[in-house]
């Protein structure tokens, strides 16, 4: 009887961490997505039009975009 016991104990751990590794699979396929979703979305966007405008915006203005920019450059190299 107590053999059943501990068998059955096992059973329940593996199947808990079969779960657990499917649930992290399903989170890095998610992260996975978000990436690509974002890189499409990115080449989607025309450059040369984005660069031009910001070359024509007045000074301050540009200034402000390419500081924001580059925060958000440095933020996501980091993470």
């Amino acid at each position: 009887m107590h053999r059943n016991l501990q068998e059955e104990q096992q059973m329940l751990q593996l199947k808990a961490e079969a779960l657990r590794l499917k649930l992290l699979t399903q989170q890095a396929q998610r992260r996975q997505h978000s990436q690509v979703d974002w890189l499409a979305l990115a080449d989607q966007v025309p450059k040369v039009s984005l660069a031009w405008r910001l070359a024509s915006s007045p000074k301050r203005l540009r200034n402000k975009l390419l500081l924001g920019a580059g925060l958000l450059a440095l933020v996501w190299w980091r993470l």
